[in-house]
Parts: structure tokens; C-alpha cells; sequence
């Protein structure tokens, strides 16, 4: 895939929709595969070229991941996040983050129930 001036100034105005939004900004179902193609076959890009949409790519990928943990959390505390923006990819990160979140608050509080049921210690 052909990576030109109209790609970049895409993926640049995606990353600053990104970073203005508190919520994940609507973006195509096949972003992640694109961003895959244009790191993979970077034909016609300089070096520099090479890094800065590197850097584009990383930063909306951060600031998407720090979204969706949040809806997580959120979700894992009983709230309704907003979820239309997410890819399907993304769906799957959510679900694992929220899945881990419901176990860990469920093994944390299941032991201090067995920690409050035991008999105190005795010293005599």
C-alpha cells in the first residue's frame, strides 16, 4: 500500500481527534489493518518519514488504549460506557480488561470474607 501526503495528514487528523475527545472518535473497522500495511511496506517513505508516522501510529493506539481501559473500569463499576466507536479488535481488549477486573475484585473480596470468618488468634 502506497503510503502519500493525503495518508499522513489522515492519520494526523485522526490522532488529533483523538486527543481532544474524551470518547473513542469514530474511525473504519480496518484502521488497525492499515496502519499494519503501511508499517510493513513503507516503499516510498524516508527514514524520517518512517518515524514520524511511527509516532503518529503509536500515539493514537495509546490514546485509544487509555480509553478503553477507562470504559472498562467504568463498565466493570456498573456504568454504561459509550462503546460505538470501538472497533471490533478493540471490543476484545475491553472484554478481556473488564473480565480481569470483575476476577480480581472477586478473589480480593472472597478472601476477605474467609479472613473475617476465621476464629481471632489466640496468645493463650
Amino acid at each position: 500500500m502506497e503510503f502519500d501526503d493525503t495518508a499522513y495528514m489522515t492519520f494526523r487528523k485522526i490522532q488529533l481527534m483523538e486527543e481532544k475527545s474524551p470518547l473513542l472518535t469514530k474511525i473504519e473497522q480496518m484502521f488497525y489493518s492499515k496502519l499494519s500495511e503501511y508499517q510493513e511496506n513503507p516503499s516510498n517513505m524516508t527514514e524520517k518519514e518512517i518515524q514520524n508516522i511511527k509516532k503518529i501510529f503509536i500515539g493514537i493506539c495509546e490514546i485509544r488504549e487509555r480509553k478503553i481501559v477507562q470504559a472498562a473500569h467504568s463498565k466493570a463499576r456498573g456504568g454504561k460506557p459509550d462503546l460505538k466507536n470501538m472497533l471490533d479488535e478493540e471490543k476484545k481488549l475491553f472484554d478481556s480488561i473488564v473480565d480481569i477486573i470483575l476476577q480480581s475484585r472477586k478473589r480480593i473480596f472472597n478472601k476477605d470474607q474467609n479472613v473475617n470468618s476465621r476464629k481471632p488468634y489466640s496468645t493463650a
